[in-house]
């Protein structure tokens, strides 16, 4: 109950956002989030009932366009994974500063991945890892591109064509296995390649 007063406290000094539901539990979530439909969901990953994985999994079955923001102090590969794989966008550490708070907010809300960057600041590959075939510039353009960077951005950034950019994310894809930029963001978070 503290800890959810201190966020509501923190959401609302933030320019831009309203609360307008705080839940006790996962249960409870799932409905309001049906009820309200807002625009971002904060969701602690520990919640009675239902977990945070759990409820984003149930929202995001009906309702695709809600933006959902995991809040957790786990910061396991695993557990990360299976947020993003349950739909959500964004996986922030319970440790953020408000910066961060407002960083990953803005991010999920421009639908762009967030991952916390004490996260983000692991190896980024090991030898014989699925990343090993990757060239250099293929690696580069995957992070760019699950960093939510467009087209023209990498292009812009990379001094290159977008046509090329849309070439090497298109072999990007076939190495990988996947069909879409939700599949290589997948791909980048589960090998820690965003930054």
């Amino acid at each position: 109950m503290l800890v959810r007063a201190g966020i509501r406290a923190l959401l609302e000094s933030l320019p831009g956002y309203q609360v307008i539901a705080e839940c006790a539990d996962g249960r409870q979530a799932v409905d309001d989030i049906e009820r309200t439909r807002p625009d971002v969901v904060l969701l602690d990953i520990a919640m009675p009932g239902l977990s945070g994985i759990e409820v984003a999994r149930l929202v995001r079955r009906s309702n695709s366009d809600v933006r959902i923001l995991i809040l957790s102090s786990i910061d396991r590969r695993e557990i990360v994974d299976q947020a993003f794989e349950a739909g959500a966008n964004g996986y922030l550490l319970k440790d953020f500063i408000l910066d961060e708070l407002q960083q990953a907010l803005l991010a999920v809300m421009e639908q762009r991945p967030f991952l916390s960057s004490k996260i983000n600041e692991r190896a980024v590959t090991d030898p014989g890892s699925p990343c090993e075939g990757l060239t250099p510039r293929q690696t580069e353009i995957l992070r760019l591109v699950a960093n939510g960077h467009t087209t023209k951005e990498i292009a812009r950034d990379l001094g290159i064509s977008p046509k090329t950019v849309e070439f090497h994310r298109a072999r990007l894809m076939q190495r990988i296995g996947v069909h879409d930029v939700t599949g290589l963001t997948r791909f980048a978070v589960q090998n820690d390649l965003l930054n």
